[in-house]
C-alpha cells in the first residue's frame, strides 16, 4: 500500500505518463506510492487512462460534489486472486464468531473514544473505560449508544449532537467519510463483499462491512476535528482533516499511520472469517501526531 495521500483542491488536469501521476504545474507522484487520491474540484479533468492506472495500483480515488463532500470512491474489484474464497467464507462465518467480533470492535471503539478524552484531559475517560468492560456479544446492551451519548457531549459539550448542522459535524462527516473509503478500499482489495456486514445491514448500503470495520478508527478523526477546530481555533479546513490517514495509531506491537492500520486490520479481518474467528487486529488510540517517514 502506498504512504502518499494526494489532496487535489484547484482546478488541474490529471493525466498518467510513465507510472507518474502528473498534476498542474508539472507536479508528478509515483502510481506505486501513493494510497489515496481525494479531487475536490469539479472542474478538474482525470483521463480514463489514469482512473484506470490508479485502480491497477489499488489506490483509492475519492470525488467530492458540489458541496465538498465525498461523495463517490473508485474501488479495485478484480485485483484479489482468490475472491471467491473470501465471499465463501463470508457466507459461511458462524453467528457466535460473528456476535464476538462486533462485540471486540465496539469495546475497542470505546476504549479508543476514553483514551480519546484522556489524550485531551477531558473529564469521562474512566466512565468510558468501564463501560467498555460492559460490551457483551454483539453489544446486546448497545453501550455503544450510550458511550457515544457521553463521549460527545464531554468532547464538544453538552448541547453537542451529531445531527445539528454546524462546523464540527461537517468536519466530523467529512473525516469518516474518508476513513470510510479508505477501509472500503482495504476490504475491497481482498475480495470482500462489502455490502454484506457484519453488524450494519442496511439493505441500501454498499459498503455495511467497511461501516463496522471503520468504528474504532472513528475516535482518531474525532481527535483531529477537535484539535484543529476546539484547540486551536481554527476554521473547517478540508486539507488539514484529510492528513487523518496519516496519523500514527498503535496496532500490531508498533505506530503506524491509519491508512496502514486499516490494511492491516482489513487483513486480520480476513483470517477471522477463514478461522471462523474472533480474533481481530483493531487499532489502538494514540494522539493525533503524524506519522514520520524516515
Amino acid at each position: 500500500m502506498g504512504f502518499i495521500n494526494i489532496f487535489v483542491g484547484a482546478e488541474c488536469n490529471i493525466r498518467v505518463n510513465k507510472d507518474q501521476l502528473i498534476l498542474k504545474d508539472g507536479v508528478s507522484y509515483p502510481i506505486e506510492d501513493l494510497g489515496c487520491v481525494v479531487i475536490d474540484n469539479l472542474r478538474t479533468a482525470v483521463s480514463v487512462y489514469a482512473l484506470n492506472a490508479l485502480s491497477k495500483a489499488g489506490v483509492s480515488v475519492i470525488i467530492c460534489d458540489e458541496t465538498h463532500l465525498p461523495y463517490s470512491v473508485l474501488l479495485p474489484q478484480s485485483g484479489y486472486y482468490r475472491r471467491l474464497d473470501t465471499l465463501e467464507a463470508q457466507s459461511a462465518l458462524s453467528k457466535p464468531a460473528q456476535k464476538q467480533l462486533w462485540q471486540r470492535i465496539v469495546k475497542r471503539k470505546i476504549l479508543n473514544q476514553a483514551e480519546c478524552l484522556g489524550y485531551f484531559g477531558i473529564d469521562g475517560a474512566d466512565k468510558l473505560t468501564a463501560l467498555a468492560a460492559k460490551v457483551t456479544s454483539n453489544d446486546s446492551g448497545n453501550k455503544e449508544a450510550e458511550s457515544a451519548r457521553i463521549y460527545f457531549r464531554a468532547l464538544f459539550g453538552e448541547s453537542f449532537t451529531r445531527k445539528s448542522d454546524n462546523e464540527i459535524n461537517s468536519a466530523l462527516n467529512y473525516g469518516y467519510a474518508i476513513v470510510r473509503a479508505t477501509v472500503a478500499r482495504e476490504l475491497c482489495a481482498r475480495g470482500f463483499e462489502c455490502a454484506y456486514g457484519l453488524f450494519h445491514c442496511n439493505k441500501c448500503n454498499a459498503y455495511n462491512l467497511a461501516d463496522d470495520l471503520m468504528e474504532p478508527f472513528r475516535p482518531v478523526v474525532d481527535a483531529v476535528v477537535y484539535r484543529y477546530i476546539e484547540v486551536e481555533g481554527a476554521s473547517f479546513d478540508k486539507r488539514k482533516i484529510f492528513t487523518v490517514l496519516d496519523v500514527d495509531v498503535n496496532i500490531k506491537s508498533g505506530s503506524y499511520t491509519l491508512a496502514a492500520a486499516a490494511e492491516m486490520s482489513a487483513e486480520s479481518l480476513l483470517n477471522c472469517y477463514r478461522e471462523n474467528s474472533s480474533d481481530i487486529l483493531l487499532p489502538s488510540f494514540a494522539g493525533v501526531c503524524r506519522h514520520d517517514y524516515e
